[in-house]
């Protein structure tokens, strides 16, 4: 079997058949969460459940603003942790105490690959896994600019049209970073194009899955996995 055809899946059932989910995207930096999965939890907040962007780095006041923007655009609301400075964010007691308290109630939690090049990325990484270190919440891995060739996709959400327009606004508004070369609108394109290939489809976000709560599946997705 081919990597393309294994990674293929059928459509989930539409998200209005099950209830309302609590999501949590978890983001070292404002515009990871954007980067990596903005068209899902997008499409978790246009389908009625609650979605939330834990950002890791809030001591600067600008990027926090531009992220509470982001986080608006996309349906979301943001949460900042204000002693993390990016850069140099560290795996502390008190920073795992303080996602703790935001992903308690979650049923899905999405954050970075550990295998990535950015220090920051994998301490949000390693403070994710601290956190639900007591939980069987779901939990999803998404791919940054810097994550490493370990990141195994194992589910893929359909990039819309509609989903694309959102996440562009969403990150359009960091505009602190507009001359980020990942963040234009080719690459964005560029990615979801080559990740549908693998999966056999025409544009999707790349998640690979860590562990799965046995619960309805609460997105129309093409997947191998729920995220």
């Amino acid at each position: 079997m081919s990597e393309r055809s294994h990674a293929r899946a059928a459509a989930l059932p539409e998200p209005h058949l099950f209830g309302p989910l609590n999501v949590v995207g978890v983001s070292p930096h404002a515009d990871d969460a954007e980067y990596g999965a903005g068209c899902l939890l997008a499409a978790y907040a246009a389908a009625g459940h609650r979605v939330t962007i834990a950002l890791m780095t809030g001591v600067d006041e600008v990027r926090t603003a531009e992220a509470k923007a982001a986080a608006v655009a996309l349906g979301a609301d943001l949460v900042a942790d204000p002693s993390g400075h990016d850069g140099s964010l560290d795996v502390t007691r008190a920073r795992v105490r303080w996602l703790e308290e935001h992903v308690d109630a979650a049923d899905v939690v999405l954050a970075p690959h550990p295998d990535d090049t950015h220090q920051d990325h994998r301490a949000t990484s390693a403070i994710v896994r601290a956190a639900l270190r007591r939980s069987g919440v779901s939990l999803c891995w998404y791919r940054t600019p810097s994550s490493g060739q370990s990141f195994t996709p194992t589910a893929f959400h359909p990039v819309t049209e509609h989903l694309a327009r959102v996440r562009q606004r969403a990150i359009e508004l960091h505009r602190s970073q507009a001359d980020r070369p990942y963040l234009q609108q080719d690459h964005l394109a560029l990615k979801d194009a080559w990740f549908g290939w693998l999966s056999g489809h025409p544009a999707v976000e790349p998640f690979e899955v860590v562990r799965q709560r046995l619960t309805p599946p609460p997105v129309a997705a093409v997947t191998t996995g729920r995220c």
